[in-house]
């Protein structure tokens, strides 16, 4: 027997039926390896839901992809550092991209959640990029970027 093997993800547009519900990892296109799901400490919460990954050094970013298929007009979520980060002093740089365009970029400190919400109507192609701010002084350390309750609508 012959297994056929899907050159494409399972998740990889985006459902008019997911509107109003939290995303989890499995609704982003094709998202590689550098990010997982869990539950994290973030500032004053404990045990938040989300999707982390580590920005190991400057000038390095991690991406996830929502293929929205121009069917929805907002994108939100929340995003904030992981307590165990190790460097408590980096800016986390968030930067949203639709269909190629600068939607928004914020900078979350340690220990702030920060809640991002973006127009989308007429983007198919949705990025939300993580990277940290340059350094001051000689602090290379990690930070791991959470993004958590993340709703299209």
């Amino acid at each position: 027997m012959r297994e056929e093997a899907s050159s494409t993800p399972e998740s990889s547009t985006l459902s008019t039926q997911k509107a109003g519900s939290k995303l989890s990892l499995a609704d982003f296109f094709d998202p590689d390896g550098s990010w997982s799901e869990n539950r994290f400490d973030v500032a004053d919460r404990s045990g938040v839901s989300g999707i982390a990954a580590q920005v190991s050094g400057y000038g390095q970013s991690q991406t996830l992809e929502l293929r929205l298929q121009n069917n929805f007009n907002t994108v939100a979520f929340n995003v904030g550092q992981s307590n165990d980060s190790k460097s408590s002093d980096k800016m986390l740089v968030v930067r949203v991209v639709g269909n190629g365009k600068q939607l928004d970029v914020q900078k979350v400190p340690f220990n702030t959640i920060q809640p991002i919400s973006v127009q989308t109507k007429m983007v198919n192609a949705l990025k939300i990029e993580v990277s940290a701010e340059a350094p001051q002084g000689s602090d290379w350390k990690s930070l791991t970027a959470v993004i958590s309750d993340v709703t299209v609508r």
